[in-house]
């Protein structure tokens, strides 16, 4: 107890003299209190411009996988997998929504989102596998959905986020 004591006995004495001396630094707290805030609001825009990134990405390779043709080989197995897959990021991304309803759920939010997006990136890049080894009318349809679904979590990050703008 004795090293606590010594290491707080120079902060209560000259504690006063410190925030004082951040007072005159910064021209008032209120001055740190705005440069914090406006931080804040660049983070939140960067935030919101990698989220828009995000949705593009998935909204153009979505719009680019019509362009594969269907071949004869079908390959079932990969695109219900891709598919199935695809529904776990919507699923939490219900999950983050319902933080918003939901006050208990609230902690939740951000972590949801957060591995919503990680499992839709996985998925991204098992429905562009699947476009690029091509399949029948009906795989190619999956891989589609697949990624619509998929960038569900990011469609839904880019309004949670603005709501913070």
């Amino acid at each position: 107890m004795r090293p606590a004591f010594a290491l707080l006995l120079p902060l209560a004495v000259f504690g006063s003299t410190l925030l004082e001396g951040l007072d005159r630094a910064f021209g008032g707290l209120d001055r740190l209190r705005e440069i914090f805030r406006r931080a804040q609001e660049l983070l939140v825009l960067g935030g919101v411009a990698l989220a828009l990134l995000g949705t593009l990405v998935f909204i153009a390779s979505w719009a680019l996988a019509h362009a594969r043709r269907a071949n004869d080989h079908s390959r079932p197995w990969l695109s219900r997998a891709v598919l199935a897959l695809a529904y776990v990021p919507l699923l939490l991304t219900a999950v983050a929504a319902a933080g918003l309803f939901v006050p208990g759920m609230a902690p939740f939010i951000l972590k949801a989102f957060a591995l919503a997006v990680a499992i839709a990136a996985v998925v991204w890049c098992l429905a562009l596998g699947l476009l690029i080894a091509g399949g029948s009318r009906r795989d190619l349809s999956r891989g589609r959905k697949a990624i619509i679904l998929a960038g569900t979590p990011w469609y839904c990050l880019v309004v949670y986020m603005a709501t913070f703008l």
